[in-house]
């Protein structure tokens, strides 16, 4: 195996002096952080170190209270080890952490120590070893085995968090994931993480209707991943979902407001909320704030009438003094009409689309948001059940004649 070298080492000493030295002169660190007991700082003084074939530049060591009480062992380098490090300047990523000797106890204290830190990891073994084979090894057939980084092999546990918390709606919680990620993978491993944070931290964005910039995210996402999925089929899954959702939000942006869109995003964010988050008075007030936007769409598209503007000219003589007197406010003379208003002006106007409302108003509608007014995202303080946004959704979707295959679905992550 090649010899690789460290600008520092952290190795903790006991047992036999040999497998040490061999694996800080195969390294020839700049630093040493020697992990002794009171028992072993003799060994590292009159052992390790005159039998060095190199000079590092500065050494130092960590004392364990006690080499077999596993707290002890951990508590000592968890407060000691990173001032170090950091008065050494020595990054975790240059670090080389050799659990050979001590005991069992001081090994494994110095994994779990280091294990948040990005660190390689070192091991002397060998096939010949004294005792019949399950000794120590032989002096001279030494062998140095690397775990390069183990968090590219922890990352994948990560990431089935990551894609439990997706798509569960809890994106930034996703994001903080792939971020402590990033900052641990090795450099090879690097780009997948931060196109994954890249998308994740769109969705995110998309979800709470901040379209522009969700467009930003996920175009840097898209060009890594693209890249990327050649190799991974579930990461090509990713891709053309995300492709899909691109062209949607390229479209949202590029028209007007409001606009057919506009209404299938929130009703597909409305879907999120309640059948990802179970949060039925936030799917509730978004359904409601979909029919109102529907009746904008069509008020603008149709008739060329804005619902925080209507003037008085556009408004069907039949209805006009009523909305002078009902909608007009006293501060700018502007008529503002709310959503059943809208539909009212629809229908004057001879609209199909208000002629389903009406019908579904007097079938479904009417308890229905009776119920969302009564809610206490609106004006009372009922909690809504799950039967009612169902209704409520079911409702929508017929008298506005929308399919559900036609509104944007976030993907659903299996990485």
């Amino acid at each position: 195996m090649p010899e690789k070298h460290f600008k520092a080492m952290v190795v903790s000493v006991g047992g036999t002096p040999s497998p040490i030295i061999f694996s800080l002169n195969k390294s020839k660190p700049q630093y040493i952080c020697f992990f002794i007991s009171k028992q072993t700082k003799k060994m590292m003084e009159d052992e390790i170190l005159p039998n060095l074939d190199f000079k590092p530049r500065h050494h130092d060591w960590i004392m364990t209270p006690n080499a077999d009480l596993l707290s002890d062992c951990y508590s000592k380098l968890a407060r000691d080890l990173p001032a170090l490090l950091e008065k050494w300047e020595v990054e975790s990523q240059d670090v080389c952490v050799d659990y050979t000797g001590g005991t069992k106890t001081m090994s494994a204290a110095l994994v779990l120590a280091t294990i948040e830190k990005s660190c390689c990891y070192s091991y002397v073994g060998g096939d010949e070893r004294s005792k019949g084979g399950v000794g120590v090894v032989l002096d001279g057939k030494e062998r140095m085995w690397f775990l390069d980084n183990p968090w590219d092999q922890i990352a994948t546990a990560e990431k089935k968090e990551v894609s439990i918390l997706f798509n569960k709606a809890r994106y930034a919680s996703a994001a903080e994931v792939l971020e402590r990620c990033i900052s641990r993978v090795s450099k090879e491993q690097k780009p997948l993480f931060k196109s994954l944070r890249e998308m994740v931290v769109g969705y995110d964005l998309w979800d709470r209707f901040k379209h522009s910039e969700a467009k930003i995210h996920l175009f840097k996402s898209q060009e890594v991943m693209t890249a990327i999925s050649s190799e991974n089929r579930e990461i090509k899954g990713l891709v053309n979902h995300l492709e899909a959702n691109l062209l949607f939000l390229e479209k949202l942006l590029k028209g007007e407001k409001p606009s057919s869109l506009y209404f299938r995003d929130i009703l597909s964010n409305a879907r999120r909320r309640a059948e990802l988050e179970h949060k039925f008075d936030d799917a509730v007030a978004r359904l409601y704030r979909g029919i109102e936007v529907l009746a904008q769409w069509e008020l603008k598209a149709s008739y060329d009438i804005d619902t925080s503007n209507v003037k008085a000219g556009s408004i069907p003589e039949s209805l006009r003094q009523e909305f002078i007197i009902k909608y007009q406010s006293r501060e700018d003379s502007r008529i503002r009409v709310p959503l059943y208003a809208s539909f009212q002006l629809l229908r004057e106007l001879g609209s199909d689309l208000a002629r389903g409302f009406f019908r579904a108003y007097e079938m479904d509608l009417r308890p229905l948001l009776d119920i969302r007014n009564s809610s206490i995202l609106a004006h009372g303080f009922i909690p809504v059940e799950r039967k009612t946004y169902q209704r409520l959704w079911e409702a929508i979707l017929q008298f506005s004649g929308t399919h559900e295959e036609d509104l944007p679905r976030f993907p659903f992550m299996k990485i």
